[in-house]
């Protein structure tokens, strides 16, 4: 669904079950990962894109004080949530929490309506719920009239994901969703936050493709490499990952046990990243697709965030003419992200859903 439809399609659904125009309607993109998975919240490098899937909000005053109601078209389903209550382990709590955490301070004891829409996919490691943060955050900010600035709304959007939802994600997500621009990379540093967007190579396409296997971050694994790392961090005697490189591999490979493969692969995935950027602005595809091969092998080795179904996609997707490919995203599951070149996108697409039934193009950037 393009831009233009999806925003079209939310804006009847928000009539058809209000009865009225809706004041404002605005969207946040989706972003894929290119290089650098996990290494947000451990200080370090990511280099991730919007995608042109976009999560879209329409919204306008409600008749229920205190009270927001929701319409969610991807359920078909209408609630009303309590302005000043707690989460409930319900897709509206990123809207609940993006109404009680912003920096626009929205009157709680007032009325909403919103209506939600999204081409999307959930489970798929592409952000739909940091893309639902920010987009809430940016309807709220629409309807009250005020100027947004992307940054603050990624940091904000973030706040949600860790303090209300429960989620204790890095930055990349909601930054990637917030500050990227249309068919470039973001380069983000997750420490100073100093960022850089990169075009992408002219003579290629990025392809993300569903696996078929969704993931769910809030089972407790993503959460228990979080608490993997802060360990290795104890036993080198550093505050984040991102205070050892690859100069320090040796005392890394000392630790022994998890903490060595959790933190070699931080500090790996860094260098990735930094090479990364490197190959983009030198037109280097073949050394981005290299880099992304490795990024896999070490989130498939040394962070085991892969499953089965991804790591075999990978090889299928090299097989069929990929120059690199990786899983991307939290992990568990979700979407791969390979580099194609264009004169064979249309086989290798054509090749990987025939062969692979249960998948699904997602997105040709």
């Amino acid at each position: 669904m393009s831009h233009d439809s999806l925003i079209q399609s939310v804006s009847d659904a928000y009539e058809a079950q209000f009865g009225t125009k809706p004041a404002h309607v605005t969207t946040a993109p989706g972003r894929v990962n290119l290089l650098g998975e996990h290494t947000d919240y451990n200080g370090g490098y990511v280099l991730p894109m919007p995608l042109t899937l976009e999560v879209c909000i329409a919204i306008g005053p409600g008749e229920k004080p205190g009270f927001a109601t929701l319409y969610s078209q991807s359920f078909d389903e209408i609630c009303d949530i309590a302005l000043k209550g707690s989460k409930s382990n319900h897709w509206s709590d990123f809207i609940l929490g993006s109404f009680q955490l912003s920096d626009h301070k929205p009157d709680l004891n007032a009325s909403y309506r919103l209506a939600i829409g999204s081409s999307l996919p959930m489970g798929a490691g592409i952000s739909s719920s940091a893309a639902l943060e920010v987009v809430s955050l940016r309807a709220i900010a629409a309807y009250l009239g005020v100027s947004v600035d992307p940054v603050a709304i990624a940091h904000t959007a973030r706040k949600v994901e860790n303090e209300f939802v429960g989620m204790p994600c890095g930055i990349m997500d909601q930054f990637a969703s917030s500050v990227g621009a249309e068919a470039m990379a973001l380069f983000l540093d997750a420490r100073s936050m100093e960022y850089e967007l990169a075009p992408l190579f002219p003579d290629h396409k990025i392809i993300t493709l569903h696996s078929g296997v969704t993931h769910k971050l809030t089972d407790g694994s993503y959460e228990q490499r979080v608490k993997e790392c802060a360990s290795a961090c104890a036993m080198l005697g550093i505050n984040q990952l991102r205070d050892v490189g690859m100069e320090d591999l040796d005392r890394i490979e000392a630790l022994g046990g998890v903490e060595t493969r959790r933190a070699r692969h931080i500090v790996t995935e860094n260098q990735r990243v930094l090479d990364g950027v490197a190959a983009l602005k030198a037109h280097d595809a073949d050394t981005f697709g290299r880099l992304m091969v490795e990024s896999h092998a070490s989130q498939r080795d040394d962070y085991a965030i892969t499953v089965a179904e991804t790591d075999a996609l990978v090889e299928a997707a090299l097989a069929a003419g990929a120059k690199g490919a990786r899983q991307t995203g939290g992990g568990f599951g979700g979407a791969i992200v390979a580099l194609v070149a264009d004169d064979q996108v249309d086989t290798w697409c054509e090749a990987m859903t025939r062969d692979h039934p249960e998948t699904r193009i997602l997105d040709v950037t």
